[in-house]
């Protein structure tokens, strides 16, 4: 299990494949597992693909400090350095989007291409006077059969115990128990909920700033419209795609979907 001592933390990541970089960021309340089934599999026969462990998730550290997008895209960042990465490729979905344009925006040089699914951006306006992305979030949680009580609209703990319960429906296994219990330790043992708001490491005048080709890929269901909103009409060189009956996490419902975007894009 190769891990990569980055940024101060052990950061946990595969590679696989051979062909032009690719790095896979995933989102909050997931782990590098996610692109394993409908989308490696495809991928791998492209591209040299790089996956890893957001901290706290997978088989990444978990600090008890240490989770604003800043400190993200330090591990990104370190990341790509360790692996001599000069110039990839990165498709980040929801949280890993937002890691993916910080970098993008910080080392421009270092990036060819960016697809961004699903992904919210903190500093896009609130909604009826309410963070836009737990607004989605709730939403998302909603439409999976789970009711988010008013009074815990914007509790991220709680939101992210009652992904790990929706998650927990279709996981199965050891596996999957470990998975829960770890992201239950998230949840309660770290400052995330406190830190993630952080809106300062990616405003719209930077995103403004951001010359890399980026497609935009989001569910025709997705709560996060503002936010797509907002990346369309700012990314200087954006292209967009609605995928057809998808929620948030379309990736995972609409695999063949999502993988044709990203090859179309990245032109192979």
């Amino acid at each position: 299990m190769p891990k990569a001592f980055v940024n101060g933390v052990n950061i946990h990541y595969v590679q696989t494949g051979q062909g032009p970089n690719l790095v896979l960021i995933h989102g909050i309340a997931s782990n590098l597992g996610q692109w394993q089934l409908g989308i490696l599999p495809v991928l791998v026969e492209h591209f040299r693909l790089t996956m890893y462990d957001l901290r706290g998730h997978g088989y990444s550290d978990m600090p008890a400090r240490g989770y604003t997008p800043t400190h993200m895209l330090g591990d990104f960042s370190g990341l790509m350095d360790y692996l001599g990465i000069e110039q990839t490729s990165i498709v980040g979905h929801s949280y890993g989007g937002l890691v993916a344009l910080c970098y993008a925006l910080h080392h421009p040089e270092r990036v060819d291409k960016l697809l961004i699914a699903d992904t919210g951006v903190p500093s896009v306006e609130r909604r009826d006077g309410r963070d836009a992305v737990l607004v989605g979030w709730r939403e998302s949680l909603q439409r999976g059969g789970i009711d988010i009580p008013e009074e815990k609209a914007e509790d991220i703990g709680y939101l992210i115990e009652q992904t790990v319960k929706l998650r927990g429906r279709s996981w199965r296994g050891m596996g999957a128990r470990r998975a829960i219990a770890r992201l239950t330790r998230f949840t309660t043992t770290t400052s995330f909920a406190k830190e993630y708001r952080e809106t300062s490491s990616l405003t719209l005048a930077m995103i403004r700033q951001i010359q890399a080709p980026v497609l935009l890929i989001y569910g025709d269901r997705s709560p996060l419209t503002a936010s797509f909103q907002a990346l369309r009409d700012n990314l200087p060189n954006c292209r967009t795609a609605i995928v057809a009956d998808g929620g948030h996490f379309y990736p995972l419902q609409h695999p063949e979907t999502f993988v044709r975007y990203i090859k179309g894009f990245l032109a192979v």
